[in-house]
Parts: C-alpha cells; sequence; structure tokens
C-alpha cells in the first residue's frame, strides 16, 4: 500500500507541475503590472484554455501529491504516530488550500483578460487586487501549512535521523525546490525565467512520494 501511494503522489507532483506550466509560462517578455504586480502583460494574449487545463489537471494533482505525503507519514507512524497524526492533518487542510490557491490563480487571468477587452486596465487591477486582498489571509496561511510547515519538519526528522534516510534528502521537498528555483531566475538567464522557478514546489511535492519508496 505504501508503495503505491508513493507512486501515485510522485506522478501527482508531476501533474501539479505540468498544470503550473500552463498556468504560468509566460516568455522573458512578460511584465508584471499593477501597483501590487500580481497581474501580468501576458495574460492578455494567453490562450485562454491553458487555464481552464491547468484548473482540471490541479483537481487530480492535489489528491494524488497527497498520497505520497500519506505514505511518507506512514513510515513515520512507526516511530512517532502522533507526529505523524499531527503532520498528516496540517498537510491535509494545506492540500486543500493547495487546490484553492490554484484555482484563483487560473481564475484572475481570465478576469482580466474579459476587462481589458472593454480597455479598462483600471478596473481591471481594482477587481483582482480588491479579491486578492479578500483571500490574502486564507491564501498564504493555507500555503505555509502545505509547503513550508511540513517541509521543515521533514529535514529536522532526517537531520537527527528520526527518518532513516540519507542526509542529501534534505533537499527533496518544496521549499529547498522553491529556492533552487528562485535562485535560478535570479541569474536572469532567458532559460529559467519561468522553469523551474514556477513548478518547482509541485516537483519538491512529488519528492514525498521518492522519499517513502526510499524508506521501504
Amino acid at each position: 500500500m505504501i508503495k503505491i501511494l508513493a507512486i501515485i503522489g510522485i506522478f501527482g507532483g508531476l501533474l501539479c507541475a505540468a498544470a503550473d506550466c500552463l498556468l504560468d509560462l509566460k516568455g522573458a517578455d512578460n511584465r508584471k503590472l499593477g501597483k501590487m504586480g500580481i497581474m501580468d502583460s501576458k495574460w492578455e494574449t494567453m490562450a485562454h484554455f491553458r487555464f481552464v487545463w491547468s484548473d482540471i489537471l490541479a483537481m487530480f494533482a492535489v489528491p494524488m501529491y497527497t498520497c505520497g505525503f500519506v505514505a511518507l507519514m506512514l513510515q513515520l507512524r512507526k516511530v512517532n504516530e502522533k507526529l505523524a497524526l499531527g503532520l498528516t492533518i496540517i498537510f491535509l487542510c494545506g492540500a486543500m488550500g493547495g487546490f484553492m490557491i490554484h484555482s484563483f490563480l487560473c481564475l484572475i487571468p481570465t478576469i482580466y483578460q474579459k476587462i481589458i477587452k472593454k480597455d479598462n486596465f483600471e478596473l481591471a487591477e481594482d477587481v483582482i487586487t480588491t479579491i486578492f486582498r479578500q483571500i490574502y489571509v486564507p491564501f498564504y496561511t493555507l500555503y505555509v501549512m502545505l509547503v513550508v510547515i511540513p517541509a521543515i519538519v521533514i529535514m529536522i526528522l532526517i537531520i537527527n535521523g528520526t527518518l532513516a534516510l540519507p542526509l542529501w534528502c534534505i533537499i527533496c521537498n518544496p521549499v529547498v525546490f522553491q529556492i533552487i528555483g528562485l535562485l535560478l531566475r535570479a541569474t536572469k538567464c532567458k532559460l529559467f525565467i519561468d522553469a523551474p522557478s514556477i513548478c518547482a514546489a509541485s516537483l519538491g511535492l512529488a519528492m514525498y512520494g521518492v522519499l517513502a519508496l526510499i524508506l521501504i
């Protein structure tokens, strides 16, 4: 069962990375727009089907990559049942937010496209920034529960030997992957303007399934 869940988790992370690329692959000529910088100039010309299919893929990807984390927690349960249960609850709450966040990010480009057709950038910015401020607290709270807290705890458990994994496995999580992606983007190299930064966290979530397989 653990092996099956782990493999599903790996494919779920990869599927989520594909969804991220559909949503956020824009190219080097993209510009951030608006006072908050949360809008993109390329939204106006991006095909609408990309946002539709990105959300559909995420619908399947989120429960799938959750299976990978559950597989890892089933391994942790053998040595610390309460911690495994606690981390599972935190991750499941975060995964619920993961789909909400992804859906929101798929909706705002559509809103922008519809309003900008009326040549009203100010209205587009006002609507999108208002919606973003409305979900600001759950957006970041659930993101932390999905990506940050589990990754940090898993790294600590690997370092202190609670999880019998090689030390190099501390890099196999969404936080480290995201940092690597951002560092590559910071090089300003055109090759790294979008990928892997845009899908790094999803690839990191796939790594939980890899860690579960290593522990078998």
